[in-house]
């Protein structure tokens, strides 16, 4: 059943390659950009780990180790503060075997220039010289912002495998005259053959995803294909430490090329790699290495129905960015009659 699945996932994605020439590459870049600070602390691994409020974004097939209803929130500001990012979530179980979730998730630039109408051309060259100017009482600011909103379902077959589907419905604003709305499917599957071995798989746009402008432009956001493995190892077998290797693999079909890690023709490859040691499954502390290779780092403290989680990422290279930081938090609602039927 798994391979079946896993299968069907390939076609879906192969099967829009025929579109290419309509794709626009990075269209659906700012959905990328994960949920929870765990997995930016992890190198943005996170589809065979997500096993609470974020699964709705990472792999709607882990939400069902839900026992009870989770809240989720999480900030991040990037390049110094100039872009605000940020995302919260709600999951609730149903019955034995499944559970639902809504995401949403805001990515905004504030305070953008725009001097479109404020040229002053004396000359009619076009360009600045002596009598051309910029009349900066005519300069317009505006800002510009991604929503998205995810609709999550997951649904346990059995003990060791489960799936799951989203529909995510996007609206975007590039300045004050031309925005975009959009729908999309994931669809992710999680398999644990034995006890801390976890593998997993999610589509994403599986179905091509189409950006509608009101300008008239039109966008597909091209699929993406995820692999991804976990594995728990008891060091001391006393349950008090443990270390968790986790690897995903994000395979595209946009022609990235030399952009991506490994490429060829039109699919990419890149690699997102972390290394997390639990205490008592109170404290964690984390590596991990970006497909933008970049080192990123993090923490984490699992309270009684709260978690907390901080992530650090480096851009070696590209200082003039600055690092990002995220913080987020997960909230169990941990009330007998909102517990999950057994």
């Amino acid at each position: 059943m798994t391979k079946r699945i896993v299968i069907v996932l390939v076609l879906l994605l192969s099967a829009r390659l025929s579109y290419s020439q309509h794709i626009a590459n990075y269209a659906g870049e700012f959905l990328q950009l994960g949920a929870g600070a765990r997995s930016l602390g992890l190198g943005g691994a996170g589809i065979a780990i997500s096993e609470d409020v974020t699964a709705g974004y990472w792999n709607p097939a882990g939400l069902v180790m839900l026992d009870y209803p989770m809240i989720g929130g999480m900030h991040d500001a990037k390049f110094n503060n100039t872009v605000q990012y940020d995302y919260g979530a709600v999951a609730f179980p149903l019955g034995r075997s499944a559970s639902v979730a809504l995401s949403v998730f805001h990515i905004g630039i504030n305070n953008i220039k725009d001097t479109r109408n404020a040229f002053i051309d004396r000359s009619g060259t076009g360009t600045f010289d002596g009598e051309n100017y910029l009349d900066y009482t005519k300069v317009k600011t505006f800002g510009n912002y991604d929503w998205g909103v995810y609709l999550s379902y997951g649904q346990t077959k059995d003990s060791t495998f489960s799936y799951g589907a989203s529909v995510k419905f996007i609206i975007r604003k590039l300045d004050a005259d031309n925005k975009a709305t959009g729908i999309g499917f994931d669809a992710g599957v999680r398999y644990k053959p034995m006890p801390n071995l976890t593998l997993a798989a999610v589509g994403q746009d599986i179905t091509t995803t189409l950006l509608s402008y009101t300008s008239g432009t039109k966008e597909l956001v091209s699929p993406t294909l995820k692999i991804g493995a976990a594995y728990s190892i008891d060091l001391f077998s006393n349950m008090m430490h443990t270390i968790i290797p986790i690897a995903d693999l994000d395979i595209r079909f946009e022609g990235r090329k030399q952009i991506s890690e490994v490429y060829l023709g039109p699919l990419s490859a890149d690699i997102h790699l972390g290394l997390e040691y639990q205490f008592k499954n109170i404290v964690a502390i984390r590596v991990g290495y970006s497909d933008t290779k970049a080192l990123t780092l993090g923490a984490g403290i699992h309270l009684p129905k709260l978690s907390i989680d901080y992530a650090f990422q480096k851009f070696d290279a590209q200082d003039q960015l600055g690092n990002s930081h995220r913080i987020s938090f997960a909230f169990s609602l941990e009330r007998e009659k909102w517990k999950r039927i057994q």
